[in-house]
């Protein structure tokens, strides 16, 4: 499923589940949905409503989490854990960098992920992120809660593909690209600048995840090329 199936099959989903009553009534967390099966039995899964989510003047803001159960371990994962994992996988486990670039951006724009595709054009060495960098995430993140958990494996390439997908799609659902919002824009724009300073050292991954937590829109860098965005619709 491209994007746009995607937001329609993830809000038949909350409309199944009675999203906006439990989310009025602040029964948060109370369905979870697998979304996602990968070949290796790890499984995607939502949760919601999350803590965020409320109604107002007829809109509703849908706020979920999204969950992955691998190896035993079920927990959530974040933009800052993708950052993370997508850095490893770069410096620690040797991935092509302008490899990595040329799919993300595919899948931005599209949303379609050909698995048996990109698998051939990314090969490389699954390593744990090690204690170092995990460190750096973490100062990083100062007060703010960081889940250190969902950076304890390496993700598999389905698996952070998979993950991505519906983690960006609740951009794309409260902050829709037709109306002039940054939808997933935003958080492919911090992937792509985690895979930008792999190659370029004018910036470190606490700057870009600093830019993940952000509230604001964090300024383009003048170094990098973010022309990709214009076909993400």
């Amino acid at each position: 499923m491209n994007f746009q199936q995607s937001k329609k099959h993830l809000q038949a989903i909350f409309k199944q589940n009675n999203f906006e009553a439990n989310a009025k009534h602040k029964n948060l967390h109370s369905s979870q949905v697998i979304v996602e099966t990968c070949s290796n039995g790890t499984e995607i899964s939502i949760s919601f409503p999350g803590y965020k989510a409320y109604i107002s003047d007829n809109k509703t803001v849908y706020d979920y989490r999204v969950d992955i159960n691998k190896n035993g371990i079920k927990t959530s994962l974040s933009h800052t854990n993708i950052i993370t994992d997508i850095y490893n996988k770069i410096v620690n486990g040797k991935m092509s960098n302008d490899n990595l670039k040329v799919v993300l951006i595919k899948v931005a724009q599209e949303g379609n992920i050909d698995l048996q595709a990109i698998l051939s054009q990314l090969p490389y060495n699954s390593v744990i992120p090690p204690h170092t960098l995990i460190k750096r995430v973490k100062n990083a993140h100062n007060s703010k809660g960081y889940n250190q958990v969902g950076n304890s494996f390496d993700l598999t390439v389905e698996e952070l593909l998979y993950s991505i997908k519906w983690i960006v799609l609740q951009e794309d659902i409260n902050y829709p690209i037709t109306n002039n919002f940054e939808g997933r824009k935003m958080p492919f724009a911090r992937y792509l600048e985690t895979v930008f300073i792999t190659q370029n050292n004018s910036h470190r991954i606490e700057e870009v995840i600093s830019r993940a937590l952000s509230h604001s829109r964090p300024k383009q860098w003048q170094e990098m090329d973010y022309l990709f965005a214009n076909l993400i619709v």
